[in-house]
Parts: structure tokens; sequence; C-alpha cells
């Protein structure tokens, strides 16, 4: 009987030491993936302690929390960028990571967008397209007499035979 419940103990311990083995390789292994957000800033909230709420509103008008950790990297023009200057109404494009376990979204890096460089006031003149020479029309001999016009086919005109003018079929 001690041989029995020795061996049962046995098993149970090996079962769990490969079921949290298993557990723990893939907790190490599994990435999460990284997304991508473009749109505005809408706003930057300090207040809430797991950390920085940057909201961004995407160009469908839809407005999406990300946290951003102290790991974020927050750039403008490949140089870093402070947060106390993020302000309402700026471009931004934000890769995330999206954990599954808090259903929270975290920042891995902000990217604020530099406008283009605004294009002139006043537009510069068009200049017209060179007038391209006319396609020449099918070649015509204006020295050349006068075509024929064609002839019609010849036609007899006959009255049409009334049905009782039509000669009976020959009886056999």
């Amino acid at each position: 009987m001690k041989s029995v419940s020795r061996i049962a103990v046995g098993v149970a311990l090996a079962v769990g030491a490969v079921g949290q083995a298993a557990f723990a390789a893939e907790e190490g292994t599994t990435a999460l993936p990284t997304l991508l957000i473009k749109g505005e800033v809408v706003s930057l909230d300090a207040s809430d302690p797991a950390g920085k709420l940057l909201t961004v509103k995407d160009r469908y008008g839809f407005e999406t929390p990300i946290y951003l950790t102290q790991d974020a990297h927050v750039m403008k023009g490949g140089e870093t960028f402070d947060l106390a200057n993020l302000g309402t109404g700026m471009p931004v494009e934000v890769e995330y990571n999206f954990d599954i376990n808090t259903a929270k979204r975290h920042a891995v890096n902000v990217k604020v967008i530099v406008p283009a460089e605004a294009a002139p006031a006043v537009p510069a003149p068009v200049e017209a397209p060179a007038a391209s020479p006319a396609e020449p029309a099918a070649a015509v001999d204006v020295m050349a007499p006068p075509a024929e016009p064609a002839a019609a086919p010849e036609t007899v005109d006959q009255p049409a035979a009334s049905p009782s003018e039509t000669p009976a079929p020959a009886a056999q």
C-alpha cells in the first residue's frame, strides 16, 4: 500500500513540474504583437497611477486610450521629444502592444509627425502646353477627278403577284 501511494505522489509531482515548466516556457516566449495607430492627440492624462494615459483619435473619429510607460520612446523628427510639449491636436503615430490579460494598450514608440513644408500661398503660373500639330486627315488628292458614286445593284420593278394570280401547283 505504501508503494502505491509513493507512486501516486511521484506521478502527481512529475505532472505538476512538467505543467509548470510548460507554462513558464509559454509565458516567456509569447511576444505581444505590435500594433500601429495614426491620428491626433486628444488628451494626455498624468493623474492615472498606472501611468500616463495618451488618448489618440484616428481618422474615423474613434478615440483610443494608450498607456505610456517609462520604456516608451517619444520621438519627433528623429530626436527625443518631451511629453510636456505634447499638445492637443498634434498628429502622432503610436506603436503599442495590447495586453489581453489587462485589456490595456501599452505604448512602445510614439512618433510626433512633423508637418510637411507648407505649399506656397500663390501657385506658380502654369504654362500652356505647346500646340501639337493636328493629325493629318486621310490623304486626298485634290488634282484627281471626283470619284463616281458606287453603282446601286440593278433591280427590276415588277409588281408583286397577287395571291389569285399565283399558279396552282401541278397535280400529279
